[in-house]
């Protein structure tokens, strides 16, 4: 027992405050919403970087955002816990599908479900839009070192 009080923490709260992920692997904002097993990440469509090649960003990019968002989901709980934040990356991708992208600079809404959950895994299914435009949405599983 850590004798420290759980504390909503007031939303939304940028992304380096809730992530260890530091540039040029950090690629959401911050989180905006967080409720149950659902929360909403904002993130900017990059212009440059490591997802951006001659002019266009790999799919991956949309993956990883997804990813981010439930982490900054689950740094926002342990924030609220008292406690800190927890190691996981992202290991396996079920099915992700992309139907449009964005100019760079464009603002991303992510939002994510965890869908199932069993020990430290936890599937998560995402959807990026820009706007009410749909980009991509997909299923993910994660995994986060419990302690």
């Amino acid at each position: 027992m850590t004798g420290k009080k759980s504390l909503p923490a007031r939303l939304p709260m940028a992304a380096h405050s809730l992530l260890p992920h530091r540039p040029p692997m950090l690629f959401v904002d911050q989180l905006l919403e967080r409720s149950g097993n659902r929360a909403r990440a904002l993130a900017k469509m990059p212009a440059e970087g490591i997802c951006v090649d001659d002019g266009l960003v790999f799919p991956e990019f949309f993956i990883e955002v997804v990813a981010q968002a439930m982490a900054m989901a689950n740094g926002y709980d342990a924030l609220c816990a008292g406690s800190g934040v927890n190691d996981g990356m992202l290991v396996g991708i079920d099915s992700f599908s992309f139907y449009h992208t964005a100019s760079p600079g464009t603002r991303l809404q992510i939002d994510i479900e965890k869908t199932f959950e069993f020990g430290p895994v936890k599937i998560i299914h995402g959807e990026v839009f820009d706007g009410e435009v749909l980009l991509a949405a997909g299923d993910i599983k994660v995994w986060e070192d419990l302690g």
